[in-house]
């Protein structure tokens, strides 16, 4: 996994992210994703870019790694430059 200090911070204050809240019925979707052996950070991602009704085509996942995604349905990515 790729690390960059302070990049949450910067993420989070930027106007037009939206921190999500993972709830009940997410807790369990992500439990049964690391049931299936996903990594939990990769299960809490994949969860909340799957398509809801809220979010018909779903929220993309910006990452460096977007192959870590390629093999889950319904997940779009953005690519993040590992380097800036």
């Amino acid at each position: 996994m790729i690390s960059r200090k302070g990049l949450a911070e910067h993420v989070g204050a930027l106007p037009a992210a939206e921190i999500v809240e993972l709830d009940f019925a997410g807790a369990s979707a992500v439990g049964a994703l690391i049931r299936e052996g996903v990594e939990w950070h990769l299960g809490h991602a994949i969860h909340l870019s799957r398509p809801t009704l809220d979010w018909p085509d779903g929220r993309p996942v910006v990452t460096a790694m977007p192959e870590l995604y390629a093999d889950m349905p319904l997940v779009r990515t953005i690519r993040l430059p590992e380097k800036l």
